[in-house]
């Protein structure tokens, strides 16, 4: 590893960013899966609240995707990105005060856009006809009045979450990670605290879809109040950046000259690339849900979005938090074009997202019917709901590893400052998927499991392109080959080995001990069973990944006890 001059770092600092990354990577880890368990409690009670066949929240999960992508599009995505990437070299080269000014700047001029962006949906939504013109395809699905109405009051989140979200990347360029992490968490406690709210309201069962015109305005009312909830998460999420900034002394007044005005244009400029290649991707995930509204029966839209929600638990838990804790040190490196180490990172972080998501995806798909019948199951939502789920989840686990490799290998083309090769694979699998979509719900008849299986399939494409693409990028900016990490495939192939013992090991516990499918104590055994096995067989087959974590816990512990 080299330093800004060029100078070989010694090893006791390379040793030192390395470990800053693990700890700001298990930091992220742990936020976010405190996030994702309460994401879980948050979608246990809109199933208990509003079942699997409600065409009200069939609306709402789709209304709620369009924030959700604008919200990835600029304040997780393309703004962000370019933001991290302009105040690091503005922090490098002329100092952090020059960096928060360029900060505050970029901020300002989002927030204008943000704004009228926001204005433009909401009255572009409240134009749309029912049908698509032309083709007649009800492309606002069961209840276009709901769908119209709910898109309009969730679509304000975009103002702060993305503000939030670019603040959060800021802070990133200054190593400070927990108020961006907790974000999530923040908005599912609000939202579980709405739903509490709405269920004593309204109570946990009354009028529903089958109930003519008093239920479905039951539904309304009550979706209605959870979007207001989540307008309020969204705000809270902005304030609680507000300690960290001043901690991190971003806070304050400040004065853009007129280059640090052009600056922020440019930011903003830049990000449009980034943008087509996230939108693509976000547009892809909008698509499925309105297609899942339209081509699938009730539910389909609904039950296909819990599917993705439990999906997201390991995916999020190692790959999106190893992506945000590593892309800074990415492109810092490719700042000073120290390529064989970017690719060596790289690589190794591939590693740690696949020694978690190898076995999530086994284990996932092995019990994918008792983890939806346990989490899902209660109040309004009923057994068919829960086989249409399952379906969804068991195809949507061949999608975890590939899903969070195209995330690191998107930010690793984008360190290297190349956002054409993302963008154009991105779109080619986007009309792919599409094409997929229509030939496995329409030409074979299959539920969600069809738009599931399709997400699979362009998954695995995408970052097969990627990759190869991404190793003649490095070779061209190095001028020659550059040095990966040694038995790379021998160490994936000892995590498969690895994940197949533990997946065989909670599949047999599972049938050994259930007494049912909604055996909960059967459940919980299986998977303290499969993360058991899952260690004895890294340990024995000797994989490095689980060698060096316990190295840590157990370097962690010495010291604790030595105190």
């Amino acid at each position: 590893m080299i330093n800004s001059e060029g100078a070989a770092l010694p090893q006791a600092d390379v040793a030192g960013r390395h470990k800053r990354l693990v700890a700001r990577t298990m930091l992220i880890s742990v936020f976010t899966a405190i996030s994702r368990i309460l994401g879980y409690g948050r979608e246990a009670l809109t199933a208990a609240l509003f079942g699997d066949t409600s065409a009200v929240y069939d609306a709402f999960v789709t209304a709620w995707r369009v924030p959700n992508l604008f919200r990835r599009l600029l304040g997780e995505g393309a703004v962000s990105t370019s933001l991290v990437r302009e105040m690091t070299k503005e922090d490098h080269e002329r100092g952090n005060e020059a960096g928060r000014v360029l900060m505050w700047e970029t901020l300002r001029l989002a927030a204008w856009i943000l704004f009228s962006l926001t204005v433009v949906i909401m009255g572009a939504v409240s134009l749309m006809p029912d049908t698509m013109p032309f083709t007649g395809w009800r492309w606002l699905g069961d209840d276009a009045a709901a769908m119209r109405e709910l898109t309009v009051q969730v679509t304000p989140y975009v103002i702060a979450i993305c503000l939030a979200a670019l603040a959060g990347g800021a802070l990133s360029v200054r190593g400070r990670f927990t108020g961006t992490s907790a974000g999530p968490g923040v908005m599912n406690v609000i939202a579980i605290l709405t739903l509490l709210l709405i269920g004593w309201r309204f109570g946990w069962q009354g009028l529903g879809p089958d109930d003519g015109a008093a239920g479905r305005e039951r539904h309304l009312d009550m979706a209605r109040w959870f979007s207001w909830g989540l307008l309020a998460s969204g705000v809270a999420q902005l304030a609680m950046l507000v300690p960290e900034l001043r901690a991190a002394k971003l806070l304050g007044h400040f004065t853009p000259s007129p280059e640090t005005r052009a600056k922020a244009v440019h930011v903003l400029k830049t990000s449009l690339p980034v943008a087509l290649g996230a939108a693509v991707y976000q547009i892809n995930v909008l698509v499925d849900s309105f297609m899942a509204n339209n081509l699938l029966e009730v539910g389909g839209a609904s039950t296909y979005y819990y599917a993705n929600r439990i999906q997201q638990l390991p995916l999020a838990l190692v790959a999106t938090a190893a992506t945000t804790a590593v892309f800074p040190a990415m492109q810092a490196l490719a700042q000073k074009r120290a390529f064989g180490e970017l690719r060596r990172l790289h690589e190794q972080t591939h590693l740690g997202i696949a020694f978690i998501a190898l076995p999530a995806s086994i284990g996932l798909f092995l019990l994918a019917t008792p983890v939806t019948t346990v989490l899902l199951e209660h109040g309004e939502f009923s057994a068919r709901g829960v086989e249409r789920t399952a379906d969804a989840i068991s195809m949507l686990c061949i999608a975890l590893l590939p899903g969070g490799a195209v995330a690191l290998v998107t930010r690793a083309f984008f360190a290297l400052g190349d956002y054409r090769t993302p963008v154009r694979v991105s779109m080619a699998m986007l009309v792919l998927n599409v094409v997929l979509n229509l030939a496995f719900v329409v030409g074979l008849g299959m539920d969600t499991g069809g738009l599931a299986l399709a997400t699979a399939l362009v998954s695995w494409l995408n970052v097969l392109v990627l990759l190869p693409a991404l190793q003649t990028r490095l070779r061209e900016q190095e001028g020659g080959d550059v040095a990966g990490l040694p038995e790379l495939g021998s160490r994936i192939a000892r995590m498969l080995a690895a994940a197949v013992a533990s997946g065989g090991a909670a599949f047999g516990a599972y049938r050994a001990l259930a007494e049912g499918p909604d055996s909960v104590t059967a459940l919980f055994v299986a998977i303290a069973c499969g993360v058991g096995s899952y260690i004895v067989a890294a340990q024995l087959l000797g994989c490095p990944e689980w060698l060096e974590t316990r190295a840590r816990i157990e370097g962690k512990l010495r010291r604790k006890l030595g105190r």
